[in-house]
């Protein structure tokens, strides 16, 4: 017991030392001015965290989306099936209700993830847009819808469709080594050890 109040006592008056040289450092005009600093960036990172969801959710609320099939999962302890889609266009991916039956807590979700959460449990209207009924991984399908638009600005959502099945599948036919795999995700802008190419799709066309 003596023991332990000594170590207390002893980080009282260490504490107190502190917070001594740390009163005679807020005195410094330096100093003063560094506290000013952080001050005024955390009130702009507060600003631009509030402006980046506003954006993100005019960009959710105004796309009129290309759903794929991000993930099929199946579960054998009830003997069904569940489909989460992602739209290529935008990005909005229903996979966060996968995460939040995980984990039942949205602080384990990005802030990208939270916004989409938020959103699509305000409203069902976010379900516009044509389904693809293709298993793809999202970001590999965005990259290759963004290619589309670079080559096509004003290409029409159908049409966008079709050269995205096509350029899926000779994605997904044509074998090629590890070698060309990287040098192809460094074409898309993906990581260079993206390995998700293959998938079988929820509907054959």
């Amino acid at each position: 017991m003596e023991n332990l109040k000594t170590k207390y006592d002893q980080i009282v008056l260490k504490r107190e030392e502190l917070i001594e040289q740390i009163n005679v450092l807020a005195e410094n005009e330096s100093v003063k001015k560094y506290f000013e600093l952080c001050e005024q960036n955390n009130a702009l990172a507060n600003q631009q965290k509030e402006l980046y969801k506003q954006i993100k959710v005019e960009e959710y609320s105004s796309c009129n989306h290309i759903w794929v099939n991000t993930l099929h999962n199946y579960d054998s302890w009830e003997g069904r099936s569940y489909n989460y889609f992602g739209c290529i266009k935008c990005g909005l991916d229903k996979r966060v209700f996968h995460l939040m039956e995980r984990y039942n807590n949205s602080d384990w979700l990005t802030l990208e993830q939270r916004i989409m959460y938020d959103f699509m449990r305000a409203s069902h209207a976010y379900e516009k847009g044509i389904e693809t009924h293709i298993l793809c991984d999202l970001d590999l399908a965005k990259a290759i819808y963004l290619r589309i638009k670079e080559a096509h600005p004003d290409i029409d959502d159908e049409t966008a469709i079709k050269y995205f099945k096509v350029a899926l599948h000779n994605i997904r036919d044509t074998k090629v080594s590890d070698e060309r795999k990287e040098s192809r995700a460094k074409r898309l802008s993906l990581s260079p050890k993206f390995n998700k190419w293959t998938a079988w799709d929820v509907k054959r066309y």
